[in-house]
């Protein structure tokens, strides 16, 4: 199940720079819902996501919202954050991450997935040529704890028999940068 390891991670998707995504050669980004752009099972957008995706806007990159929630509560983010929804997606399925390439009119090897799970959305990424982005879980999920429990311990377990890959400088290579940037200017 290498197809787990993600091309690139960060904390939180407000971390990741806009000329970061660029770099990537990202020209469209799906982004999660759930404890990747908003506080799990809420309505409310994490603290400096709406600043975030006009950025992201403003440098060209297409938005959209890939995601297992229910269609309407997907179609409440995409009026609230301006950007098409793919719902129920049934990650890691990649069908409708391929669907919203499609849609936003680019290769799916030029869209990028961000998420925080890693067997739903770096596998739906990878698992069709887009590039995986991993971020922090925010929270622990309340809606369905025990469910999320069995899976983020899946992955604590995935991340510990595939350290080594998961060292990959090309992995870390943002992440890092962003931490140097930060240390320089103090």
């Amino acid at each position: 199940m290498d197809n787990a390891i993600p091309r690139y991670m960060y904390n939180r998707i407000t971390d990741i720079e806009p000329s970061d995504l660029l770099e990537m050669g990202v020209r469209a980004i799906a982004i999660d819902l759930d404890n990747t752009t908003v506080y799990d099972s809420t309505a409310r957008p994490l603290e400096g996501v709406l600043p975030w995706l006009e950025s992201v806007k403003q440098v060209g990159i297409r938005v959209c919202i890939v995601s297992n929630t229910y269609p309407l509560r997907a179609r409440h983010f995409s009026k609230k954050f301006g950007v098409p929804a793919f719902s129920m997606a049934n990650k890691p399925k990649p069908d409708k991450l391929i669907k919203a390439a499609n849609k936003l009119g680019v290769d799916i090897s030029e869209m990028a997935m961000i998420g925080d799970q890693l067997f739903a959305d770096v596998l739906a990424a990878n698992s069709c040529g887009a590039i995986s982005i991993k971020t922090e879980p925010f929270m622990k999920e309340k809606l369905f704890a025990k469910k999320f429990r069995e899976r983020r311990e899946r992955e604590r377990v995935y991340v510990k028999d595939n350290f080594e890959k998961f060292k990959n400088e090309k992995i870390h290579s943002f992440m890092n940068r962003r931490k140097g940037e930060k240390n320089d200017s103090n």
